[in-house]
């Protein structure tokens, strides 16, 4: 006889089902952290099959459950997936740019593959730059960028494209800190050359680190805006300028494109901005 009060075993069966639950829910996460994982952006059936080692008929039901919840969305054209919304909402708090990150990649991945060359995302952080993703170059001589490292605002490109859209009391409080010091011969060390090159950016959209930063290095960088016009981060495209100065210009044009379609994504109008420039 059970002495009184003792714990009952629960039945085989409802054992069995909490078993199933928690092997489809492993399942599931599984998957999502194959997005999170992955670097690019959008992924196929058989490119998830292959990453989260699951038979191929079960990573399509658990992709259809997922989308359907919204932690994921299918595109339309390419059949790809990528996080949806719902994800990005529940992360938010812990994964403060794993949006911005996961919006940009594709489009940042499409202009590497254009130009060969390195491609950023950086955020303005402290009164710097600060890298949060990056692709680099597959070529042996290239430039490559440290995740989490930051850079000065008057010096590179992301920082100028920040710089050009920040609050003045914010940008003059950021040099203030950080000073305006000479990283090569071509560095702007001066107020004066450094407003006027910013009023360059907000006029044509793009900025251009010659040599600023590292001797024989170029970048190239542009914006980013949010749905309320807000400036939320910078992308660029740097390279040894041996084989940036011969593609400047449609590097330029690229950039500038590449940013307002990652700006897009994020909401932003471009009714409300002119040559760069906020209405």
């Amino acid at each position: 006889m059970k002495p009184r009060g003792a714990a009952k075993k629960p039945p085989r069966r409802e054992t069995a089902r909490n078993k199933s639950f928690l092997a489809v829910a492993e399942r599931l996460f599984t998957t999502l952290e194959t997005f999170t994982n992955f670097r690019e952006g959008e992924l196929s059936l058989d490119e998830i099959t292959r990453l989260n080692g699951l038979p191929k008929s079960t990573s399509f039901r658990l992709l259809q459950s997922l989308e359907k919840c919204g932690f994921l969305t299918q595109n339309s054209e390419t059949g790809r997936y990528s996080l949806g919304e719902r994800f990005f909402a529940l992360a938010n708090s812990g994964l403060p740019y794993q949006r911005l990150i996961s919006i940009a990649k594709p489009f940042l991945h499409s202009l590497m593959l254009t130009f060969g060359e390195s491609v950023n995302l950086g955020v303005y952080e402290d009164g710097m730059v600060a890298h949060i993703f990056a692709i680099d170059s597959p070529k042996p001589y290239r430039v490559t960028a440290t995740i989490g490292n930051r850079a000065n605002l008057h010096c590179t490109g992301m920082g100028k494209s920040i710089a050009a859209y920040l609050p003045p009391e914010t940008l003059e409080g950021a040099l203030l800190n950080h000073g305006l010091p000479a990283r090569t011969t071509r560095t702007l060390t001066s107020s004066e050359s450094l407003m006027k090159d910013l009023a360059t950016v907000r006029q044509t959209g793009v900025s251009h680190d010659n040599q600023e930063d590292v001797e024989g290095v170029e970048c190239f960088a542009a914006p980013l805006f949010d749905k309320d016009g807000a400036l939320v981060a910078a992308i660029s495209i740097s390279g040894p300028s041996v084989r940036m100065g011969p593609q400047a210009e449609s590097m330029r044009v690229a950039v500038r494109e590449t940013a307002r379609r990652i700006s897009r994504m994020l909401g932003w109008n471009p009714a409300e901005t002119v040559a760069g420039t906020k209405t």
